[in-house]
């Protein structure tokens, strides 16, 4: 957990004069950039290159996840128009970038293979109501894939986080999170968990915080 603050503290005075200095779609863009150079980009390649067939991502942002899709038909989500423009400039001919949210998906019940959601549940109003929306747009047997900050698993750390989750709010700007953990609403939404991996990315600019890789599958 020192680390941890350790490395907030010394990155903090940057990542809030880029927050002051550039819109928000370029400051996620930077931000997640100099994750994907530290180590973030090769676990969204394990995450999903292995998928085939229709996989609808939720919450797609400025399109950090399109160079890792191999042989998948995607259609990214998103509902920032900033964000989508990004997006759509990046896409492949295998891509489609579609304006909407979460909590409605403008997809047909059962239409695709796969669903991917990356860094998405920490920032939603509700999770729960996202999960029923990628259970009722996944085909049954199809697979759920998600890369996701959480709390700390540590009583004294994730107590911690939760406490200064409202802050963290304020501070950020887009209602990202803290204290989430993705796996009782992905649960829930009737979802088998088949592997989680602990994953922790140290990025100027970002909280070291601790990340899950999920893997899921819908149930039938």
């Amino acid at each position: 957990m020192f680390a941890e603050l350790l490395h907030l503290c010394r990155n903090a005075p940057g990542a809030l004069k880029l927050k002051r200095e550039l819109p928000q779609d370029e400051l996620y863009a930077e931000l997640i950039a100099r994750a994907d150079r530290a180590g973030l980009a090769e676990r969204r390649r394990a995450l999903v290159a292995d998928l085939r067939g229709r996989v609808v991502e939720i919450g797609c942002g400025t399109g950090a996840m399109f160079p890792h899709y191999i042989e998948a038909d995607v259609i990214g989500i998103e509902p920032d128009a900033a964000f989508a423009a990004k997006a759509r400039a990046v896409a492949t001919p295998r891509i489609e970038v579609r304006d909407g949210i979460g909590e409605a998906l403008p997809i047909e019940d059962a239409a695709m293979d796969a669903a991917v959601l990356a860094l998405v549940l920490c920032s939603v109003p509700d999770e729960a109501a996202i999960c029923r929306e990628v259970a009722r747009v996944v085909k049954p047997g199809g697979a759920v894939r998600l890369i996701e900050h959480v709390r700390s698993d540590h009583l004294v750390a994730g107590a911690l986080m939760r406490a200064v989750d409202p802050l963290w709010c304020w501070i950020n700007g887009q209602g990202c999170h803290l204290d989430r953990d993705p796996v009782p609403a992905l649960e829930r939404a009737g979802f088998k968990i088949e592997s989680i991996k602990k994953v922790q990315i140290w990025s100027a600019g970002l909280p070291a915080f601790p990340m899950r890789a999920i893997h899921a599958r819908q149930s039938g």
